[in-house]
């Protein structure tokens, strides 16, 4: 089975109970040992949490498996921003590079935002 990189999107919904497909799958990958992060969920997370949360969930995300982004991987997204802008195509430049993480690593994004699927080659998680 494949792994799959949960973009912010994701554990803002299923954290937040909002959709229940949504927190099953996320649970369900949870459970499977199939669920990624990388350093820009993390950060868009920490942003958005309140102080009490912080404590309750950051733990969570020391159990993932965190892909790494070296200098090269920088350089890459900058490409693909490039690209995509010169086809009319904005992303915001954080998810430009979570896109770009998952092509490096070859792993799926799970993800409620549309506009990666803009992103070339980027294999978007589909539930069955």
């Amino acid at each position: 089975m494949e792994s799959v990189l949960l973009d912010t999107s994701v554990w803002i919904d299923a954290l937040r109970g909002k959709t229940p497909n949504i927190v099953a799958l996320t649970q369900g990958l949870l459970n499977d040992d199939r669920a990624l992060t990388c350093g820009p969920v993390i950060f868009e997370i920490k942003r958005g949490l309140r102080s009490p949360e912080r404590k309750k969930i950051l733990p969570l995300f020391d159990a993932l498996i965190r892909l790494s982004v070296d200098e090269a991987m920088w350089d890459a997204a900058g490409d693909l921003d490039a690209s995509l802008r010169k086809k009319g195509v904005t992303i915001p430049p954080m998810d430009v590079l979570i896109a770009q993480i998952c092509l490096h690593h070859k792993v799926f994004l799970f993800t409620l935002d549309e506009h990666f699927r803009s992103v070339p080659g980027l294999q978007v998680f589909e539930p069955q």
